[in-house]
């Protein structure tokens, strides 16, 4: 298995830029950003950067829970198969920092995971889900991550995730999985 298209999940339009739900677009731009790549947009689904050979940054241009419809145009426009993407995600039952990488499984009440399942039609694809938590007590969850966050939290965590999505990339799913999913998040 090699990844060749990351998807990073979010709020495309509106005041979303450094929310914790937006954590899936932040860090696929740090990604770029340290490739020197810019951005293309792709018929109105999503827009991209291309690196190596054939191997694709993806930004759905969408809200989170119509982002499927983007991830299969890609898919099927590049004729990557399921089991080579690796979508990225903010998970709020997760604590801020703790990364997760699973090979497959449902959406976990997560919208945009749920939008993709549903247009690839299959749960058998490779996804990061970050950590935001805790929720504040007495605050709905769905306030919470689309509550801004300061700049420096935003981009220290999507920093980390792309540290942990190259590793993938250069070393595999199983080894990031054995190095990251352990780690415990900073108190």
């Amino acid at each position: 298995m090699s990844i060749q298209l990351i998807i990073g999940l979010g709020n495309y339009k509106g005041p979303y830029h450094h929310t914790p739900h937006n954590i899936g677009y932040h860090t696929v731009e740090v990604m770029a950003a340290q490739r020197n790549l810019t951005w293309k947009s792709e018929k109105g689904y999503c827009v991209s950067a291309s690196f190596a050979s054939k191997s694709f940054l993806i930004k759905p241009e969408s809200y989170m829970n119509l982002s499927g419809a983007a991830v299969r145009w890609a898919c099927d426009y590049w004729k990557i198969p399921c089991s080579d993407i690796l979508v990225i995600c903010d998970d709020f039952a997760l604590p801020w920092e703790q990364l997760r990488f699973r090979r497959s499984g449902s959406s976990g009440g997560h919208n945009g995971l749920e939008s993709v399942i549903a247009s690839l039609g299959t749960t058998e694809f490779p996804r990061l889900r970050i950590g935001v938590g805790p929720v504040p007590e007495r605050m709905d969850p769905k306030d919470y991550v689309l509550k801004r966050q300061p700049e420096e939290k935003i981009n220290t965590l999507a920093e980390k995730a792309s540290e942990a999505v190259e590793m993938v990339i250069q070393e595999g799913l199983e080894k990031a999985m054995n190095k990251f999913n352990a780690k415990a998040p900073k108190e």
